[in-house]
């Protein structure tokens, strides 16, 4: 297993324990699906959106 170091600006222990654990889950993504959900993070109507919670709902449902 490699490791990268990865910069963040969250300074709080706990977000940052939590951001840690988000970020070791999304790594065992293919490239290629990393590159889309970069490509929707520069979306500020894709951040809107999951960040909406009713939106997130209507989202998860579609896709699961």
């Amino acid at each position: 297993m490699s490791t990268i170091s990865i910069k963040t600006k969250e300074t709080n222990p706990f977000k940052l324990q939590k951001k840690t654990k988000l970020v070791q889950e999304l790594s065992d993504l293919d490239n290629e699906v990393l590159e889309k959900l970069v490509e929707l993070k520069k979306s500020k109507k894709a951040i809107v959106m999951v960040t909406d919670a009713q939106s997130w709902q209507t989202i998860k449902e579609f896709i699961m």
